[in-house]
């Protein structure tokens, strides 16, 4: 079932809670103690009744001390009920919302690069969190605070008609009228909850994106012009959350005053048949104790009842996330490629474009020989880096097919088919962990002999046994404490260490400084040995031992002799 707007506020709350699903034991143990609880709770009023209408009427003290001496017993049982309870419910709840948020990110995980490109990150960590802790909250506290509230409100309503029928139904009279009311105040807030959980996400997303370009806000003097775009999104989420204020405080107080108004009919209706011999003192003292498990509860419906209009707009945008189609998945049949694949490549009639109404790639063949060398030039956004997405199968071609030994890539298992694949990209990403972890990323179980192999083979030993702790330095978020350079050395020991036959680069050296770019250089020639190389770049130092050279125009690809490159410009 696909969520959106137009999906009825009723089938979204079912399958809100489908997800209660696996929980489903611990849950009805705690809601089986509630109940308990409740009907301990609600004892007492009836104890006094006895009291006072059997005792005291009768002046039988031995039956006043009997019953009185029960109350602690039942007092004791309804805390003991209530406890257990708030154990039980608040594992489920716990377990619940960290297996909801996982399973949110593992869909989101499972995404394509297409799907990035349209989501931005802060508003995706915003449903990760927020809105993955209001739809927690509702499903276990939530629903047992409204459900503990019903209970008590039928259970006191029953007790009312059996004492009084009468009386009974004229205090229970308003509630239905603040049933109604709740109801049409749903449909009015409804829309203000979504907008605010949007205004939410827009903010979240906005401050993501300037932490992580500080330093390009600092760099060019634009703190106070972000800091009024943030201030705006603030404010525009100020106003939402507002206007639901509001609407909660214009329409509660009248709910609270009905509710209030049900004592007045208590006590006066109580006051009127005991003066016709239709009601008794001590059952006019139940209805009294009764009163704030009557009344007391609808300030517990209101508040919950707007906790849910908010969990159900949080609830949509997870779904969202989780109706999302993973455009990139492994076929039901799709196998893994060889433990070692010979590394032969080969696109048959290959059409792709981001959009469709413009190809970046036109009719592509092309067949790449095991342990063979391609460089691929053109001008940028021409598609050289489309080229490789297409082989790590970050895309699927539009049209045609990518095939490695003979395979199309669509047939293997993704998990498996990137294992055969090392990647050196233009703009290195470094865990906030250290060198070590940041080395071994691809091979986690490579030990510390292989990894400072790997580390020496790509010139990058050196650098690393000089930094404060050597190999267990944490680089910093993005590895912000690593130069250019450094950080292009780790992902050369890094796809070394992945000893992958298919090797992928994509401007590998253009975004370092050039006393850095000689053993870059030399690491790579290290690293392309005895491995199929596609190397994206403008630079013709990476084209002069390839095998063979390629040129991209117009969604084109056509081979180049090395001699025409000379014609080309550096850089």
């Amino acid at each position: 079932m696909r969520t959106n707007e137009s999906t009825s506020d009723a089938d979204l709350m079912r399958r809100l809670y489908g997800l209660t699903r696996p929980h489903r034991r611990t849950i009805a143990a705690g809601m089986l103690c509630l109940i308990l609880s409740i009907a301990a709770e609600l004892t007492p009023p009836l104890i006094w009744k006895l009291v006072i209408d059997v005792g005291l009427a009768k002046r039988d003290w031995l039956y006043c001390a009997l019953w009185i001496a029960t109350l602690p017993l039942v007092y004791a049982v309804a805390q003991g009920f209530s406890a257990l309870r708030g154990v039980l419910l608040e594992r489920a709840g716990q377990r619940l919302t960290i297996d909801l948020r996982l399973e949110l990110y593992r869909r989101l995980q499972n995404q394509s690069a297409s799907f990035y490109a349209r989501h931005r990150s802060g508003d995706l960590m915003a449903r990760l969190t927020a809105d993955v802790n209001s739809v927690g909250d509702i499903l276990t506290h939530g629903t047992d605070t409204l459900l503990a509230s019903f209970l008590r409100v039928i259970g006191v309503a029953a007790i009312f008609i059996v004492l009084q029928p009468l009386l009974g139904l004229i205090v229970i009279l308003p509630m239905l009228l603040v049933g109604l009311f709740l109801w049409r105040f749903n449909h009015t807030v409804r829309p203000v909850y979504r907008a605010a959980r949007v205004r939410l996400g827009e903010l979240a997303a906005r401050m993501s994106d300037n932490l992580a370009g500080v330093r390009v806000i600092q760099s060019f003097a634009q703190e106070r012009r972000e800091l009024a775009a943030v201030t705006a999104l603030g404010e525009n989420l100020y106003v939402e959350q507002v206007a639901a204020v509001q609407m909660r405080n214009r329409a509660f107080p009248l709910v609270r005053w009905l509710s209030t108004f049900g004592n007045v009919l208590m006590l006066g209706g109580g006051v009127f048949f005991i003066a016709r011999g239709q009601f008794t003192l001590g059952g006019l003292l139940a209805y009294r104790g009764y009163g704030r498990y009557f009344f007391g509860p609808i300030d517990d419906l209101v508040t919950i009842n707007d906790l849910v209009q908010q969990a159900a707009a949080a609830g949509r945008r997870i779904f969202e996330i989780f109706d999302q189609p993973q455009s990139i998945a492994d076929r039901p049949d799709a196998q893994p490629p060889a433990l070692a694949a010979k590394g032969e490549l080969r696109f048959e009639q290959v059409h792709f474009g981001y959009d469709p109404a413009h190809p970046v790639l036109q009719n592509l063949n092309l067949q790449i020989r095991p342990g063979e060398r391609i460089a691929i030039f053109g001008p940028s956004g021409i598609g050289k880096s489309t080229l490789l997405a297409l082989v790590a199968r970050i895309y699927d071609p539009d049209a045609g097919r990518v095939l490695l030994d003979g395979h199309d890539l669509r047939d293997l298992k993704l998990e498996s088919l990137r294992a055969q694949i090392a990647q050196v990209q233009q703009e290195t990403y470094l865990f906030n962990t250290s060198v070590l972890e940041n080395l071994r990323y691809g091979r986690p179980d490579a030990d510390r002999t292989e990894v400072e192999a790997a580390a020496q083979a790509a010139n990058a030993h050196a650098f690393i046994v000089g930094l404060p702790r050597g190999y267990d330095t944490i680089v910093g978020e993005r590895g912000v404490r690593l130069s250019g350079g450094q950080k292009q050395r780790i992902a050369i020991a890094r796809a070394l260490l992945m000893d992958a036959p298919i090797l992928l680069l994509d401007e590998p050296t253009s975004a370092v400084e050039p006393e850095s770019e000689e053993l870059i250089m030399a690491g790579l020639e290290r690293l392309m040995v005895g491995r199929t190389a596609l190397i994206v770049s403008h630079r013709l130092s990476l084209a002069r031992n390839a095998n063979r050279v390629f040129v991209i125009r117009d969604g084109v690809m056509t081979e180049q002799e090395h001699a025409a490159l000379g014609g080309m410009p550096e850089g």
